[in-house]
């Protein structure tokens, strides 16, 4: 119950964080009288929707893993010599590399299907 606590209040600090970082920027439309929506993105198509959307979780992703990583390696300073204490950071350490990897592999997938519609238009 202990470690769903921690995993909450830590969750809730990352949102406070991270949650200024994040600007909504809204265009204002040039012609108010041709009754169409205004576009409230970057992005004037799906491609560039989803390059937006990878950069945004790239900004967001790669700070909280290197939080993690060094929350981690303290952990494991911290374990002064207790196996269950090491082999805790150790997993954490692990997963979130595991969760850097993935986050970054995301990002190359998206990036090379991005360049390779690009270059079939």
């Amino acid at each position: 119950m202990k470690n769903i606590k921690k995993v909450y209040y830590t969750l809730i600090i990352l949102l406070f964080l991270v949650f200024p970082l994040l600007k909504l920027k809204a265009e204002q439309c040039t012609d108010e009288d041709s009754g169409i929506l205004c576009n409230p993105l970057s992005a004037d198509s799906f491609d560039d929707l989803i390059s937006v959307v990878s950069k945004l979780a790239i900004n967001i992703g790669i700070p909280i893993a290197a939080l993690f990583i060094i929350y981690s390696g303290l952990k494991l300073v911290m374990a002064r010599g207790s196996e269950d204490k090491i082999k805790d950071a150790k997993n954490g350490l692990l997963w979130s590399i595991i969760g850097t990897a993935i986050l970054l592999g995301a990002w190359v997938i998206v990036e090379i299907l991005q360049s390779t519609v690009d270059s079939l238009e």
